[in-house]
């Protein structure tokens, strides 16, 4: 019941999703519900001071030339083997009026806050690869997701601090989908064509003194042609 809690509190508390759309050899950073329900906008429009960064990347991480075009949504064009975005909505306060996005020491009886950061990855070329990228927050696929098909299961593997990440919660395409192993696996099965979204979030101890806690999301995202 405790995990089940806790996969609800941290998936409620991150609202939207951010992804990475192809149009051509342009890559469009959009946030908002990949998947609306009923009344929800499909995109929330951002302001570009909420995009810390937006990268063409080669298969190792390194970073490529890429051309970057200003204005809503943020584009880039490159030829890019991963496109990578790191996006804050900033400080969130849950108070007795309702959720505000502000640091907790700027609202009146704040009841609990977060601090709001997500990176999401989108991968166009496929380098097999058994370690992260980096020592944070991360989710690999074990083979290549882009010669999947609609049916077809695969593996993800999350990291995080260079470690798998056992007993997190994970989302496919909006749903809640299960939690990671003691090796940080879950497989997943792709149910329909276009894009995938994989995500998983920790908690943080905040160090700035704005918030209770720093809630970190990785979006790991593919697409499916067939």
């Amino acid at each position: 019941m405790l995990v089940l809690l806790l996969i609800l509190l941290l998936y409620t508390a991150q609202a939207h999703e951010l992804w990475i759309e192809r149009d051509g050899n342009l890559f469009v950073l959009l946030y908002g519900h990949i998947k609306p329900e009923r009344g929800e906008e499909a995109t929330v429009k951002y302001s570009p001071e909420q995009v810390l960064s937006f990268e063409c990347l080669d298969a190792e991480g390194n970073r490529l030339k890429a051309e970057l075009i200003k204005g809503y949504p943020l584009k880039l064009r490159g030829s890019c083997h991963m496109v990578q975005a790191v996006f804050s909505s900033g400080y969130w306060t849950k108070t007795p009026e309702g959720l505000k996005n502000l640091p907790k020491d700027q609202v009146k009886d704040p009841i609990e806050s977060w601090y709001s950061l997500e990176i999401a990855r989108r991968i166009n070329a496929w380098k097999p690869r058994r370690e992260p990228l980096s020592n944070e927050l991360e989710i690999i696929p074990v083979e290549s997701p882009l010669s999947l098909r609609v049916g077809e299961k695969f593996t993800v593997i999350a990291y995080y601090r260079g470690k798998p990440l056992r007993d997190a919660p994970v989302y496919h395409n909006g749903r809640i989908v299960g939690s990671t192993d003691e090796e940080g696996r879950i497989n997943l099965r792709v149910r329909e064509k276009g894009i995938q979204l994989v995500g998983v979030t920790v908690r943080e101890k905040d160090s700035s003194g704005k918030a209770d806690y720093v809630l970190k999301t990785f979006y790991l995202i593919f697409e499916v042609e067939r």
